[in-house]
């Protein structure tokens, strides 16, 4: 069964939209599939209706980004799209972003950076980073992506301004209140770290339910360990490319997710 739980669109910093990455994974036979894009639910109401109609099971998903000591995103899936109180939570990132997005212009128009800011994307919800330095790169201001980040849009960077987010503890609030089901994502540097498994049990009685344990860049010891560290704490383990398109080098359904009847279950989906 080939599963994908963890994509971005156009909606938010990904090159496909929601319909054309549906269609590109029929292509590749996927069996279930969710666009979670960065702070920004507008893609399921694309994506699912056509991913059914192609057979394809599909799950409302979202990617927070959240902040206490440092910078934890939670993926939050099968949750109630029209949440009142998610959707107002919604409409608060996308307006920050876009005020974020404001700020480091001018910082970057008083260093002699000079962006057209029309040229942003007007069709994504999640304004970011990203988007600004892709813009530096075909103005010529720099090389690369990195070296955008490096000099200016990084946390040393010279026109660096950080961003309003709301904590874990409320990011999972928030998928637990819409009725969802809510899983720390690419959980490496926490395991790195040795802190993955107090921050398991600082946000599970708040309604944690997971921890994404397959992912490009986990390789077979990670995901025996997440596994078992989802096990222990009876969440589920869960599984996804962090599709991009063409801003990153990982194809569609390219992990290899071994789906247990545990997450199954949880997450509705069906073998």
């Amino acid at each position: 069964m080939k599963i994908d739980l963890h994509t971005h669109s156009i909606l938010s910093d990904g090159t496909d939209a929601p319909k054309a990455i549906v269609d590109k994974a029929e292509r590749l036979g996927v069996n279930c599939l969710s666009i979670t894009d960065h702070d920004c639910i507008k893609a399921n109401f694309e994506a699912k209706e056509y991913a059914a109609g192609k057979g394809i099971q599909y799950i409302d998903g979202v990617e927070l980004s959240t902040f206490s000591t440092h910078e934890i995103h939670i993926l939050g899936y099968g949750f109630d799209a029209s949440n009142c109180e998610l959707a107002e939570k919604i409409h608060y990132f996308e307006r920050k972003r876009k005020e974020r997005a404001e700020l480091i212009l001018n910082r970057l128009y008083d260093l002699g950076i000079k962006l057209d800011r029309d040229m942003l994307p007007t069709d994504s919800a999640s304004v970011g980073r990203l988007h600004i330095a892709k813009l530096m790169l075909a103005k010529g201001y720099v090389t690369s992506i990195p070296e955008a980040f490096d000099k200016y849009l990084g946390s040393n960077g010279k026109a660096y301004y950080p961003s309003q987010r709301i904590t874990p503890l409320q990011g999972v609030q928030l998928i637990k209140n819409a009725g969802g089901l809510a899983v720390i994502a690419h959980p490496l540097r926490f395991l790195q770290q040795n802190r993955l498994e107090s921050l398991v049990q600082g946000l599970k009685p708040y309604g944690l339910g997971g921890i994404e344990a397959f992912y490009p860049t986990h390789d077979k010891t990670t995901i025996n360990t997440l596994t078992m560290i989802a096990k222990k704490h009876k969440i589920i383990a869960t599984g996804g490319t962090d599709y991009h398109g063409e801003n990153r080098n990982v194809e569609l359904a390219s992990v290899d997710f071994k789906l247990d009847g545990f997450t199954s279950s949880r997450l509705g989906i069906k073998k």
